[in-house]
């Protein structure tokens, strides 16, 4: 073969690759523009995510957050699969998250804290605001106390590291008291609801469903949350499920389903109030009693909502109830902010 001849053949070979590899980039931008799952903003470019192959484990409480999914519709078509498991506080629903058998679950505003600071690899990854009725703290039918000042020295339940736990810190120290003088009787809602039905306690600071079932059976509610707390909750995953790229697809999608949840469900109390009290097989008076102090809004993880955790963190290392100083936003995920933030 001449010179000329052997390089007009590799010139062919050659050129051949290039079309070869010009065409594979076009199939795989075609594949990927039709087939893709979105990628979780700010996660920059992901590779190819079945999501029909990932299992979302969703924790909850008392039915709350699957009830409402159901009642709007936003559990149709979910690309992947759900796995519920539900709990009677947020606290342990943070253990589960920590031993890695939840990859995400919806608590109040102070488990958050109490996990930061016992070095859990939790992180925040989307807030709500909601009325502050929603906790309260409770005395029993014919009980003679009147006025909040008057426990200082009884027995107080609440779920230790619960955001009752903050509204009980959080009276006592407006009336100038701490933690030290009451008693405080640290037990989850399924053992202190017993408890406050036989006496064996003189108040029960606690949360929606229990404030309205029990005040529809006589209970009297001392206080509610109103001026006293901020009234957050958060949406709370773990760093292992972040790092996964079909877990955190998953949260990205199911966060936008829980917005739209919100969004919906504070217009159709009603529909939510009959669900719920399906599900968990609550009177129905009881739900709507509830669903009229229930008004959640997503609003962005930012520096207001960083320094209403600062303050309760520091609250709570001031009574010796953490065993360190801890800077909450360091557990802030702001990844998911364009998704739910709508002030």
């Amino acid at each position: 073969m001449s010179t000329a001849a052997l390089v007009d053949l590799r010139a062919l070979r050659a050129s051949l690759r290039r079309a070869a590899a010009a065409l594979l980039a076009l199939s795989i931008a075609a594949c990927s523009r039709s087939e893709d799952p979105p990628a979780p903003p700010g996660s920059g470019a992901q590779p190819a995510i079945d999501l029909g192959a990932v299992t979302l484990r969703i924790g909850e409480q008392t039915g709350i957050v699957k009830s409402g999914l159901e009642a709007a519709g936003q559990l149709e078509g979910v690309p992947y699969k759900i796995e519920w498991a539900t709990f009677s506080a947020g606290p342990p629903l943070l253990e589960a998250i920590n031993a890695d058998a939840v990859d995400i679950g919806a608590v109040g505003d102070t488990p958050p804290i109490f996990a930061q600071a016992a070095g859990a690899p939790i992180r925040i990854v989307a807030a709500t605001r909601n009325r502050p009725e929603y906790k309260a703290i409770l005395i029993p039918q014919g009980s003679s106390i009147k006025a909040f000042r008057e426990l200082k020295g009884k027995k107080v339940a609440v779920a230790k590291g619960s955001s009752a736990h903050y509204l009980l810190l959080a009276a006592l120290r407006r009336d100038g008291l701490g933690i030290a003088d009451i008693v405080p009787v640290y037990m989850n809602p399924n053992d202190a609801q017993p408890a406050f039905a036989n006496g064996d306690v003189d108040a029960w600071a606690v949360w929606e469903p229990y404030v309205a079932n029990n005040v529809r059976q006589g209970a009297v509610k001392l206080l509610d949350g109103t001026g006293l707390t901020d009234a957050l909750a958060f949406q709370v995953s773990s760093e292992k499920a972040l790092a996964d790229p079909g877990k955190a697809a998953a949260i990205a999608d199911y966060l936008v389903r829980s917005h739209r949840t919100q969004e919906w469900s504070n217009d159709h109390k009603d529909v939510w109030a009959r669900k719920f009290a399906e599900v968990t097989k609550l009177p129905l008076e009881v739900a709507q009693d509830m669903f009229a102090h229930y008004e959640p809004r997503y609003v962005p993880l930012d520096g207001e909502i960083a320094a209403a955790q600062q303050k309760m963190a520091d609250a709570f290392l001031q009574e010796g109830l953490l065993p360190q100083k801890i800077e909450v936003s360091r557990a802030f995920d702001e990844r998911f902010n364009p998704r739910v933030s709508a002030r």
